[in-house]
């Protein structure tokens, strides 16, 4: 939804344009998740997978399977693996997902499943040395590259010939190039015990040692459905869902990604659910680029992606999503992290910019004050330091920029809804809010088109467990741009007063003004955030950018 015309909020772009223009030169590996040239799938065409019934149609073991049924599983759950043991007929996941049709139901039983047949494919895969690439030369190119060591992205007919290249186990279901899915359709792969029985494990960084860019790869693999298992150690994501119509995620604790625990991308139709996230260099989860919404002013009748009941922790940002639109997250809790949750129109590249229409209800988003970025950690990641195949992958170094000690962040963002969340003890702020030029992805230099019809309902400000006081550095932080922004029913903890940086008033959404100029905003509070676009993971030696507070964790209040 463009904005323009000769007003005041096309004049601050100019100012901010000039602010940001070297942030915006920056390598696109600093700013987010890139890909292939992608479109969306028809939202009428899928529907969210349901949970597969009765045994399922190939069955996945290791040699110490029966050892660990028998050790660690009990009553009725040990007689059915042990049954299901006598038709195992496949040591690989890979190998049943190969020999599966559309519509098969793989089970897996205990054990540990490092995938080494795909492990010894090589990456480029000279089998596959005639398939084009997209890079940073390519006019159709989205995003720049997706591996900063390789420098390249590789597109569809290379992932469809050459699967275990870059993934460790692959689905990819369009057999003959025109986007849609009939090949290894609704698929569901799912653990046969608890998820802590079945280990996914990828070989950690490096490009020596059989590590893949992601471990669990749905390409325009519709109706695929993961679930009941732990997954770590993948050199970019554990789990990722792409051009995919129909997916759920259910039951799976994601650990130690150097990037993204789950990911979609322009995908829908989907359902993340119970999902554990921990230990990611950018999110643990991230529905990016998601579909639009179809109608109404943050109460949309149909949101595309789902996110429930999800424990993100321990990663530099729980929730994330450049171009996050379509999205309905409740239940959560997003805690631990660098910051905790955030969506964006701030990184180039991504289909479905401007961010709008995202609805978070009923999440918990506390404590995210660990700071990823200080002296010792930027020391340890330091490119020229430890490469990245030296890193230990249990350490995580962030590869996104955020500032430390924010609960939700909403960076150029349109018609989110923020409404009965529980936001606390986080030391900078509980939610903030700025716009970000289109100039700045490089769609224009005088585009303002963020930030929007933004509504903050009724949220319980720096209220934590049992009513007491856990108060936010601040709890809404905004540079005073746009039209329509507005905040209403909020709580503070009792004998305390909301905090904001601009006047906060009560009872304040009588209602959105239909088209009115936007608010130039305040140029300095703008300008204040833009010098921390300048940071790069990629940087030899990793400094805090010139005016930029972000990698600074804030006193407790």
């Amino acid at each position: 939804m463009p904005r323009g015309g000769d007003g005041p909020g096309r004049r601050l772009a100019v100012v901010l344009f000039a602010t940001l223009a070297a942030a915006a030169a920056l390598p696109a590996t600093s700013l987010g998740h890139p890909e292939r040239p992608t479109s969306f799938p028809d939202p009428n065409a899928g529907t969210v997978p349901k949970q597969p019934r009765g045994a399922p149609d190939l069955v996945v073991c290791k040699a110490d399977s029966e050892e660990r049924i028998r050790d660690d599983l009990k009553g009725k759950k040990r007689k059915r693996n042990l049954r299901l043991l006598d038709r195992c007929r496949f040591n690989h996941i890979q190998e049943a997902v190969d020999a599966a049709g559309n519509g098969t139901h793989i089970g897996l039983l205990p054990g540990v499943y490092r995938e080494v047949p795909s492990r010894r494919v090589p990456e480029p895969n000279p089998d596959c040395a005639g398939e084009r690439f997209y890079t940073q030369a390519d006019g159709d190119a989205i995003g720049g590259v997706n591996d900063p060591t390789r420098g390249e992205t590789a597109n569809y007919r290379y992932q469809r010939r050459c699967p275990n290249a870059q993934n460790l186990i692959a689905i990819i279901g369009d057999s003959d190039g025109d986007g849609d899915c009939d090949d290894k359709c609704n698929i569901a792969i799912e653990g046969q015990a608890g998820r802590k029985d079945v280990l996914i494990r990828g070989a950690g960084y490096g490009t020596t040692d059989g590590a893949k860019l992601n471990l669990i790869r749905a390409d325009r693999a519709d109706g695929i459905y993961l679930a009941n298992f732990t997954i770590k150690f993948s050199d970019f994501n554990n789990i990722y869902a792409l051009e995919t119509n129909g997916f759920r995620f259910r039951n799976i604790e994601s650990k130690f990604s150097r990037e993204y625990g789950f990911l979609s991308f322009t995908s829908d139709n989907g359902l993340y659910e119970r999902l554990e996230a921990s230990g990611s260099g950018d999110s643990g989860i991230y529905p990016g680029s998601g579909p639009e919404c179809e109608t109404g002013v943050g109460l949309r009748d149909k949101y595309g992606i789902e996110i429930r009941r999800v424990n993100s922790h321990g990663n530099t940002i729980g929730y994330s999503g450049t171009a996050g639109n379509g999205i309905f997250a409740h239940e959560n809790r997003f805690h631990g992290n660098a910051t905790g949750m955030t969506t964006d129109s701030f990184a180039s590249g991504h289909p479905g910019m401007p961010q709008d229409c995202a609805r978070w209800v009923d999440n918990r988003v506390y404590s995210n004050n660990v700071n990823l970025f200080n002296e010792r950690r930027d020391e340890y990641c330091e490119t020229d330091n430890r490469p990245v195949e030296e890193r230990d992958p249990k350490v995580v170094c962030p590869t996104f920029q955020v500032p430390v000690g924010t609960g939700i962040l909403i960076a150029g963002g349109n018609e989110n809804l923020v409404t009965g969340n529980r936001i606390y003890n986080n030391w900078r702020d509980g939610i903030k809010l700025f716009f970000v030029p289109a100039a700045f992805r490089g769609e224009g230099e005088d585009g303002i088109d963020t930030s929007f019809e933004n509504r903050f309902l009724s949220n319980k400000m720096g209220i934590g467990p049992g009513g007491t006081a856990r108060p936010n550095g601040n709890d809404f932080w905004w540079d005073t741009q746009g039209y329509g922004n507005c905040w209403d029913g909020n709580r503070a903890a009792p004998g305390r007063q909301l905090t904001a940086n601009f006047r906060l008033a009560l009872n304040d959404c009588p209602g959105l003004p239909a088209g009115p100029p936007p608010s130039p905003g305040n140029p300095a509070k703008t300008s204040s955030q833009a010098p921390c676009a300048a940071w790069d993971p990629q940087d030899e030696v990793l400094q805090d950018p010139p005016g930029c507070d972000w990698f600074k964790r804030p006193p407790k209040p």
